[in-house]
């Protein structure tokens, strides 16, 4: 099937710290672990808006902890499953990003991945695209943010961008 036949689909690309979930500055205490999650309600209001209207939905996180020994890999992708549990499963895809660039491992520091690269957020819409035999025009496409790192990708890629809170609050009315 060429990419002309498949249907066009509106995409969301949406950061999961700060905008689907709290983070320990919005809760004022140190995280405690994979399970310490608590999710804006606000958000998972938008996200059956965007899904209603027949949109995919891409969560996207930065985990260099894993880089950096604060976690480890599985803790950070448990984690994410939670988030996607607790925001009702309407994420259709989870990506994340395990390097930071003071990582003393050097394949820990470099990558294509993390924001403000685009890599991940591509390489998700790609896996998508393939899986549900759709494409995603990026006139269709939304990146909802609150980290300057991803809004600063959505601009490098062409995208719509909004920030997190105005999203959560508003739709970005």
């Amino acid at each position: 099937m060429s990419q002309s036949s498949r249907p066009a689909v509106p995409m969301l690309f949406v950061e999961i710290e700060g905008v689907l979930r709290r983070t320990p500055d919005d809760l004022g205490r140190p995280w405690r672990g994979p399970f310490d999650i608590e999710i804006f309600p606000d958000a998972v209001e938008r996200l059956r808006l965007w899904k209603g209207a027949g949109g995919r939905v891409i969560g996207f996180s930065q985990q260099g902890g894993v880089a950096l020994g604060e976690t480890d890999e599985q803790t950070a992708v448990r984690t994410l499953w939670t988030v996607r549990e607790r925001v009702a499963n309407l994420l259709d895809h989870v990506v994340h990003c395990p390097h930071h660039p003071d990582a003393t491992m050097p394949d820990h520091a470099r990558c294509w991945c993390r924001l403000p690269k685009p890599g991940m957020l591509i390489a998700a819409q790609h896996e998508v695209a393939l899986r549900q035999q759709e494409h995603y025009p990026l006139w269709m496409a939304l990146l909802v943010g609150r980290s300057p790192e991803a809004l600063q990708a959505a601009a490098d890629l062409g995208l719509d961008h909004l920030d997190g809170d105005r999203w959560r609050r508003d739709g970005g009315q």
